[in-house]
């Protein structure tokens, strides 16, 4: 029982967060050179702070988002993603060439997280997410009938939509996109903005940097050590209405060193349907809203796009699906261990929010609060 989860795990009660990379500031007194590189991109900001004798060019940076926003971006009609979503014809293919692989990655890592998250992670959720008012088209109102009628077309499996590599080559992919259900969409945001992440991380590496940082929309990844030659200190907010509050108030700190820590919420994205305020947390296998008591999932992996994937299907799971699942994955994945710390609030609106975490973070979180 989750109850009893909680008593065994929690570290403390306290009012928390959802995460936002930020660098603490460091000693004036270092001698390393930090080169920082910024912008917009996905609809947030991203930067990337590194220290190397080598350079990475604001141009190399922005052609990557680029390219990664010309294939997954729901919100540009001319983007790739966008034009298989419209393409509904169910006796034939849609067939691209996929020069950079990245459809071929993030499917077969999707399918892979759907299946291990019994379906709590599904990016055939974008009729849903236009149906509660978090896509481009959304209803006033909706009913049981309204989401009835779009989960026949919502489910990640073959019936619905399939992708199939036709032809490998060194230079690029042959692709082929068919649909058993010509009303089926998609959308990978759940893990294409932590993808984009790992993607900067390598065009880095590549360029022979050792010690980075990378933040995009809150997710982030960290190679090396930053100036100071220690760990970057990525820190995590407060899960309240930042409008009303003086800066970010902070909650935590969680040192990071070649690995990403991502993390979802449902604090900030609402929309107001039927008169009634609703998270943008939605679970694609009743095809509603996700309550379950959980603020925010925050997830360290060896990559961002696991780390991002993973916080989401948390969110759906719930404190004890989720506790579950990152325990089943833990035992799983190889490499950089999966840490987790959820944050809850079962009791309503004026109860305290309580922690569970994993063994390896408990000792670890500086608390701020």
């Amino acid at each position: 029982m989750m109850k009893t989860i909680l008593n065994v795990n929690i570290l403390t009660t306290v009012t928390v967060v959802s995460v936002l990379a930020f660098l603490l500031l460091e000693s004036c007194t270092s001698k390393a050179e930090e080169k920082i590189i910024s912008g917009e991109a996905q609809g947030t900001t991203y930067v990337i702070k590194y220290v190397s004798e080598h350079s990475v060019s604001q141009y190399s940076v922005d052609s990557l988002l680029e390219v990664m926003d010309s294939e997954m971006n729901t919100w540009r009609k001319d983007s790739r993603i966008s034009q298989i979503n419209e393409f509904a014809r169910e006796d034939t293919v849609f067939r691209f060439y996929d020069n950079t692989k990245i459809w071929t990655v993030l499917w077969d890592m999707t399918w892979e997280i759907h299946r291990d998250s019994d379906g709590a992670f599904d990016p055939t959720v974008k009729p849903l997410v236009d149906l509660w008012g978090f896509g481009l088209n959304h209803l006033e109102t909706v009913d049981s009938a309204d989401v009835d009628s779009i989960m026949q077309f919502v489910g990640f499996r073959t019936e619905n939509i399939d992708f199939d590599d036709v032809e490998t080559r060194t230079e690029y992919v042959e692709s082929h996109i068919s649909k058993g259900d010509g009303r089926s969409q998609l959308d990978f945001n759940a893990i294409a903005q932590g993808y984009t992440v790992d993607m900067l991380i390598d065009l880095l590496v590549d360029a022979g940097v050792e010690n980075a940082m990378v933040e995009l929309g809150g997710e982030v990844r960290c190679i090396g050590q930053n100036k100071n030659g220690i760990a970057w200190r990525i820190a995590v907010d407060k899960p309240i209405a930042h409008d009303v509050v003086d800066g970010r108030p902070l909650q935590a700190i969680i040192d990071v060193q070649d690995a990403a820590i991502c993390t979802s919420g449902n604090y900030r994205k609402f929309i107001e349907v039927n008169g009634v305020k609703y998270s943008h947390t939605l679970d694609p296998r009743t095809g509603y809203p996700s309550y379950n008591g959980l603020l925010s999932v925050t997830i360290q992996a060896n990559s961002a796009a696991i780390a991002d994937a993973y916080a989401t299907a948390c969110m759906v799971l719930g404190p004890e699906d989720g506790v579950e699942f990152i325990e089943k994955m833990r035992g799983i994945r190889s490499g950089v261990p999966i840490e987790a710390l959820f944050i809850l609030n079962t009791e309503g609106v004026d109860a305290e929010f309580e922690f569970w975490t994993t063994p390896g973070w408990r000792e670890k979180i500086t608390w701020l609060d």
